[in-house]
């Protein structure tokens, strides 16, 4: 999965700051599963300064989600429970 950067420097790797956005986006289904996963996504990662180039990537990746299953992009630091 491809990402653009649209803020400046985002201090960590690219693929790492996409981790948080899905694993935030994860954490906020369990607990509220009638939100729009795929917009809430998008939400995520704008809001860390990232944007997918593939919306067909995304799909899948809300579709993962969706369906409960883990999706691993980069390394999650922690920092979302």
């Amino acid at each position: 999965m491809e990402f653009t950067e649209i803020h400046g420097d985002l201090g960590a790797p690219v693929q790492d700051v996409a981790q948080e956005a899905v694993d935030a986006t994860a954490t906020r289904y369990a607990r509220t599963p009638d939100i729009d996963v795929l917009q809430t996504l998008r939400e995520q990662l704008h809001g860390r300064g990232l944007a997918a180039v593939s919306d067909t990537d995304l799909e899948q990746v809300a579709a993962s989600i969706r369906a409960g299953h883990a999706v691993q992009i980069g390394e999650h630091d922690g920092s979302v429970g």
